[in-house]
């Protein structure tokens, strides 16, 4: 929402609002909110109510569940009781239609606000966060019925090489047996279709209004997840592909469909290609890339890696350990504390889940000093030999 990393902003927490650390940072939809768009915002935006950003919207909203299905699940998962992660519920299949649940609500909020802009004849910046899939994953039944029992049994993993401890350190437990991690996964493939129904009831909303010519769609995700790989991730707190990787979806007014850019990009990059579709010019301090020229075919994106950073918390030392981690071209290199507590490097093209850990291979030196100089330089890189990893990582192939 600000554009910048958080070794810029200073935000590595979510309980930290970006308008304390970025006191007078222009915000996403503050931006369009200042060029006369009206900003609305319902739901998990910036991060929840309790952060949200005053300044960034004409109408916020982030409305309870009414469901008392979902309110029981929520309690259940996360109140008095106990924290999440000691194997209290994660899932609950609803008897409703879901229009009580926190996403239905808010989706229902933006819906009204987008059938009554077209009137005002005022252009318009939209936003709605849908907590789903996050725990506790709670949906219709016809949505659980797209998954029957034995239809997503786990597969067999292979074996990790050389892994870190630290690495696999899991946010979540209490679904070890199979059979409970293949329930598990019901639940989650479920929120996902049920959140999946939701994107299409604004995207008919669009269809409805005829706004598709003048209206642009992203669509993107905060992280991934784990379900139970590497012997046993759970949720977001990694720094493997499971949990780094997300979607990134932009549609309508000027984009060509179907079209993929074929090089990493950064949630960084979002603010940018916004401001660059809008027709206006980026406020100081943007850190990501407009990617416009990239999805119209007009010019390939300039090479640049993508990055991420986790916190975890070391048991054996007992403090918080940061994990860096940076994606360029088959390569994924990571470290925590600097390195001190573990450095990681995979070979994603015949490692793509990031199980066998070559960084002590003394034949990939070169691979492994260029994603250390990377990080050692981000978030702004100066042009030079120690920030172009990729002919690093391409030259050090030959000795795979």
């Amino acid at each position: 929402m600000s554009g910048r990393r958080p070794e810029t902003s200073g935000v590595y927490i979510l309980s930290t609002p970006a308008r304390t650390a970025l006191p007078d940072a222009v915000m996403l939809p503050q931006f369009f909110r200042q060029k006369g768009y009206f900003s609305a915002g319902a739901g998990k935006i910036f991060h929840n109510a309790k952060v949200n950003d005053e300044a960034s919207w004409d109408s916020y909203d982030d409305r309870p569940a009414s469901d008392p299905e979902e309110i029981a699940a929520i309690e259940a998962r996360y109140g008095s009781a106990g924290k999440p992660g000691d194997g209290r519920p994660a899932f609950h299949i609803l008897s409703s239609d879901g229009a009580g649940t926190r996403d239905g609500r808010n989706v229902r909020t933006i819906l009204r606000l987008m059938a009554e802009q077209p009137a005002t004849g005022r252009p318009f910046f939209l936003a709605v966060g849908l907590h789903l899939p996050h725990l506790p994953w709670t949906a219709p039944k016809k949505f659980f019925d797209l998954y029957p029992p034995g239809s997503l049994t786990p597969k067999p993993e292979p074996a990790m090489v050389d892994v870190p401890p630290i690495a696999l350190q899991t946010e979540l437990s209490g679904f070890a047996q199979p059979d409970s991690r293949e329930a598990a996964m019901r639940g989650y493939y479920a929120s996902v279709s049920f959140t999946d129904a939701h994107v299409g009831m604004l995207l008919d909303e669009l269809d409805r209004l005829d706004l598709w010519k003048t209206t642009v769609v992203v669509l993107i995700s905060d992280h991934g997840f784990h379900l139970g790989d590497h012997g046993g991730l759970w949720a977001k707190l990694s720094a493997f592909d499971a949990a780094t990787r997300v979607p990134m979806v932009v549609a309508g007014a000027g984009i060509p469909a179907g079209k993929a850019v074929g090089e990493p990009v950064e949630l960084i990059d979002v603010f940018p290609t916004l401001v660059e579709l809008g027709g206006f010019s980026p406020p100081p301090g943007l850190e990501g890339r407009s990617l416009v020229a990239a999805m119209q075919g007009r010019a390939s994106t300039a090479f640049r890696p993508a990055s991420s950073m986790v916190y975890h918390y070391d048991q054996a030392k007992k403090s918080d350990v940061l994990g860096r981690t940076v994606i360029a071209a088959e390569w994924r290199y990571t470290e925590w504390a600097g390195g001190a507590a573990g450095r990681e490097l995979y070979w994603r093209a015949d490692d793509p889940m990031e199980y066998r850990n070559r960084a002590g291979d003394p034949k990939l030196v070169a691979a492994l000093n260029a994603g250390a100089a990377y990080l050692q330089n981000a978030p702004n890189p100066k042009p030079g030999p120690a920030n172009r990893p990729r002919a690093l990582l391409e030259a050090a192939r030959e000795n795979l």
